[in-house]
């Protein structure tokens, strides 16, 4: 979730049967998370899809995850670097892009932080941590790749259900008291939901739960060390820019991300 990104405003949504409504929330998370092909109408301004970013997240992972699966053994690398490449193409790069624009913003001198944070140009900063986090990710993906196919593609899976989880609960717990006077972050934790937060949290912890299954009990450390780690760095970084924007919800989801597959390598024996 980057700043550049926009909702347009809408009425209050009328009360919908449950599984309309559950469509809808889906249907909003993809259009939020994703940069597939929606028909036009399918999403509203008013929903941010919260409930379902676990049950989205696990989705983009899964099919990002398929290069590992499929050629991660003989070519950890190659196949690692794919899956962030394939994963970048669907969310569309949302979140790569908050992190770099939220770490232009730490950088700037005081004063600028804003500017830097909303200039289209990329600051040498925000590259770095960029590049930083995919060497990250592609390093310890290799890692798990060369153990196994399944270990890689579990990683991918639970770190890209629960990062892209963590934002609603940030949202509520953390967005509201930080929430900026304007902009996708102040709308995006006035129109999150506590209900909606547990659901994506829940739901990601049961995809957490079948990647253990799949890539070995390190997948289920790797997810819980990684998301506390992560929420100490994201907390520290709220605190100091004072607020928590649309980038910085892109930051925080990208941090979880790499967290949790470097903490899963980490955890990996044998």
């Amino acid at each position: 979730m980057a700043e550049s990104a926009t909702r347009s405003g809408a009425p209050e949504r009328a009360a919908q049967p449950a599984p309309a409504a559950a469509a809808a929330e889906l249907l909003a998370a993809i259009g939020f998370l994703t940069r597939l092909p929606l028909r036009p109408g399918w999403v509203h301004g008013d929903r941010t899809g919260g409930a379902a970013y676990g049950l989205v997240g696990a989705g983009l992972g899964l099919a990002a995850g398929v290069p590992v699966l499929i050629a991660g053994a003989a070519h950890p690398v190659l196949a690692s670097l794919a899956a962030l490449a394939l994963l970048a193409v669907l969310d569309g790069g949302l979140h790569l892009d908050g992190l770099a624009d939220t770490v232009d913003a730490l950088a700037a001198p005081p004063g600028s932080a804003n500017r830097a944070r909303t200039d289209p140009r990329a600051g040498t900063a925000g590259v770095v941590a960029v590049v930083l986090a995919l060497g990250l990710d592609a390093a310890a993906l290799a890692d798990l790749a060369g153990r196994g196919g399944f270990a890689a593609l579990a990683a991918v899976v639970a770190a890209a259900a629960a990062s892209r989880a963590i934002a609603p609960a940030w949202a509520v717990l953390v967005g509201r008291r930080r929430t900026p006077a304007e902009g996708l972050g102040s709308w995006f934790a006035e129109t999150t939901t506590g209900f909606a937060a547990t659901i994506a949290l829940v739901t990601a912890a049961i995809f957490v739960g079948v990647a253990v299954e799949l890539g070995g009990v390190s997948i289920g450390i790797g997810a819980l060390v990684g998301t506390i780690a992560a929420a100490f760095v994201g907390g520290a970084v709220i605190r100091w820019r004072r607020q928590l924007d649309g980038d910085g919800y892109g930051a925080v989801i990208e941090m979880t991300f790499t967290a949790i597959v470097v903490a899963s390598a980490a955890a990996a024996v044998g």
